[in-house]
């Protein structure tokens, strides 16, 4: 037995320097290959056992009760909705608001959903926009911003109450909205915005028109409360409504006996007058030598 222990212990000792360096290398390698598998082996039995506890219901329990135990401590604290007030409403029915929200006088304040609470208030007929805002005194502000009623569509026989951007609010209660201009043609909703953007250097002048009918796809008539029909260009859209705003302001161009006004052809303004306007001015010239002009 010491013979054979003998041998080892000079077999040992025998050893090049380089030879244990190599298996020592050997076995780190070995080592550090096991924790690896080892760590794979984790990382996928904690992924199969979220996937197999999520599939059954269990984090989703876990998590409600987490929630509910969460929400009974905060309003256990007094951290609870006291108030809720709504800002911006207009058209909006509150009580609408309010029922989107699902928010209730005593929840609990911090676990309120924001971003689900927006989403509901936002899917409203005339809400455009919605943000809200909470404090650590228990009030909960809702912000809304709504849709601008613009016009009234017509299409398909139908009206519809549409935004300055031309989106679709409503086809009830009309009668809040007979004011509005009414529009007509395909694509008209769609032209709105650029309609009323060209119009805006005198909107007060837009309150005299009654309908408006975008044609051919290209460009829009205008017809006024007294029946005087405005024929808007293609293009430079702006820069005929300016030019008619001030003919208005310095000829009343507008309150003159006039069938319409075409500014379809650039830097021409034509001026079409009634029937019994030509033949007025038509016996004037004849028995003056000369005719009004407009």
């Amino acid at each position: 037995m010491r013979a054979i222990k003998d041998n080892f212990n000079r077999s040992k000792k025998g050893l090049k320097r380089g030879e244990k360096e190599a298996i020592s290398l050997v076995r780190r390698r070995r080592l550090r290959t096991a924790l690896n598998i080892l760590s794979v082996s984790a990382i996928c039995l904690a992924i199969i056992s979220s996937l197999y506890l999520w599939r059954n219901g269990t984090i989703e329990l876990w998590t409600d009760a987490a929630e509910e135990k969460i929400g009974k401590l905060l309003v256990d604290a007094g951290l609870v909705v006291e108030t809720i007030d709504i800002v911006g409403e207009r058209v909006a029915s509150e009580q609408n608001i309010l029922a989107a929200s699902e928010i209730y006088i005593g929840d609990a304040l911090l676990s309120l959903d924001i971003g689900e609470t927006v989403e509901r208030i936002e899917q409203l007929t005339w809400i455009k926009e919605a943000a809200i805002r909470r404090d650590f005194s228990g009030d909960v502000i809702i912000n809304v911003r709504e849709h601008r009623p613009a016009a009234l569509w017509q299409i398909d026989n139908k009206l519809w109450v549409v935004s300055d951007e031309g989106v679709q609010i409503t086809d009830q209660q009309l009668e809040y909205f007979a004011h509005l201009p009414m529009i007509s043609g395909i694509g008209a909703e769609k032209q709105l915005e650029n309609l009323l953007r060209a119009i805006s250097s005198n909107e007060v002048l837009f309150e005299r028109v009654e309908t408006a009918t975008w044609v051919g796809g290209r460009r829009w008539d205008l017809i006024l409360k007294n029946g005087i029909k405005i024929m808007m260009p293609e293009i430079e859209l702006a820069q005929a409504w300016q030019n008619l705003s001030e003919l208005e302001q310095s000829e009343q161009l507008l309150a003159r006996n006039i069938l319409a006004v075409d500014f379809r052809v650039k830097d021409k303004t034509v001026v079409r007058l009634t029937p019994e306007e030509a033949d007025r001015r038509r016996l004037l010239a004849k028995t003056s030598g000369k005719g009004e002009e407009i």
